[in-house]
């Protein structure tokens, strides 16, 4: 009868040996899993950015009425997007704080970007606004 007892808690310490060994993995791995998934949305805002930006940038080049569409897409945890005075910008909250994705021009722009995960169809326009040529987005 005395066996049972003594091997089932030799069993036990295993397990728990075992669990000890294997905690510091798991947490490990969350974490990296956190910073890969920041990473990617960093990297999908920067592609967004850089999509409009060049569209805006060729819209405005051509001036009025040159018109632009173009698909992008938009990561999770965007805590706010911003078109005014002469840049864009998507605000996300990464890497455990937040990261802005700016891109800056030479003229003025104005509009909106959305602030949802997603693809959209962004336009771009140049107009003109009291004789001085601006670049409107739009999206979402």
């Amino acid at each position: 009868m005395m066996r049972k007892g003594q091997s089932g808690l030799e069993y036990m310490i295993i397990v728990i040996i075992a669990m000890l060994l294997i905690t510091p993995v798991i947490l490990k791995g969350t974490s990296m899993l956190t910073d890969l998934k920041s990473e990617v949305n960093v990297m999908t805002a920067k592609e967004a950015v850089n999509e409009i930006s060049d569209a805006v940038e060729s819209v405005f080049a051509q001036g009025e009425p040159a018109k632009i569409t173009v698909n992008s897409e938009f990561p999770e945890n965007i805590n706010q997007t911003y078109v005014g005075s002469r840049e864009i910008m998507i605000r996300l909250n990464a890497y455990g704080g937040v990261t802005d994705i700016v891109n800056r021009f030479d003229f003025n722009v104005t509009g909106y970007l959305p602030q949802d995960k997603g693809r959209y169809d962004i336009t771009i326009q140049a107009v003109k606004i009291l004789g001085v040529t601006w670049v409107n987005i739009t999206g979402g």
